[in-house]
C-alpha cells in the first residue's frame, strides 16, 4: 500500500509540474500573440497611411493633368495665332512691295 501511494503522490507531483509547464507555455503564447498583434496593427496603420498618400497624390495629379490641359489649349491657340499672322505678315509684305513699286513707277514719270 505504501508504494501505491508513493505512486500516487509522484503523479500528482507530475500533474503539478505539467500544469505549470502548460501556463508557462500558455503565457508564451499569449505573449507571442499579442506581439504579433500590434506588429499587425502597425502593418495596418501603414497600409492606411500608404492608401491615404495614394489619395493625396492622385489627387495632385488630376490637378496637374487639368492644368496641363488648359496649358496645351493656351499653347494650341497661340500656334494657330501665329500661322495667321505669319499669313497675314506675307500678304502685307506682298502690298508693300507692290506699293514700292508703283511708288516707284509713278516717281519715275
Amino acid at each position: 500500500m505504501k508504494s501505491s501511494k508513493k505512486i500516487i503522490k509522484s503523479q500528482k507531483a507530475e500533474i503539478n509540474e505539467i500544469k505549470v509547464l502548460f501556463k508557462r507555455f500558455e503565457r508564451f503564447l499569449k505573449e507571442g500573440l499579442l506581439k504579433i498583434e500590434g506588429r499587425v496593427e502597425n502593418i495596418e496603420d501603414g497600409q492606411n497611411e500608404i492608401k491615404e498618400g495614394q489619395k493625396r497624390l492622385e489627387t495632385k495629379v488630376d490637378n496637374l493633368e487639368i492644368t496641363l490641359d488648359g496649358f496645351m489649349e493656351k499653347v494650341d491657340n497661340l500656334v494657330k495665332e501665329n500661322v495667321v499672322g505669319a499669313d497675314q505678315y506675307r500678304e502685307h509684305n506682298v502690298k508693300i512691295k507692290d506699293h514700292e513699286a508703283r511708288i516707284t513707277t509713278l516717281e519715275s514719270q
